[in-house]
């Protein structure tokens, strides 16, 4: 083999390594991120803080239309540039922890 077959053949081996081991994360779970980042305002049950809801009802996950469609990159959007009051986290949280928050949030599902 010459050596720069070997290197293109090292280099594809790298990049399916890399992958295979998917996104960064912090290593915190999906329950301590969405306590630590989603909670306060989304609720521990995703119905949202009652206090809130009249004057944000969107907090309420179980209704959230994109969370009943399963809509996995709207919601990560959402995660990560934020959307009206609420904060964007892309600048907070690695990808790996946003997909897991994302699979976190749809559970909220009903079912």
């Amino acid at each position: 083999m010459t050596s720069r077959v070997l290197g293109t053949a090292l280099g594809v081996v790298g990049l399916l390594a890399a992958a295979a081991c998917g996104s960064p994360t912090s290593g915190r779970s999906a329950t301590e991120l969405y306590a630590e980042n989603c909670m306060r305002c989304h609720g521990d049950d995703g119905r949202g803080d009652p206090r809130q809801l009249t004057l944000a009802p969107n907090l309420d996950l179980t209704r959230s239309v994109m969370v009943a469609r399963g809509a996995r990159g709207s919601i990560y959007l959402r995660i990560t540039q934020g959307y009206g009051s609420m904060p964007a986290f892309g600048h907070k949280l690695e990808r790996g922890d946003v997909e897991l928050l994302v699979e976190f949030v749809l559970r909220f599902q009903k079912g």
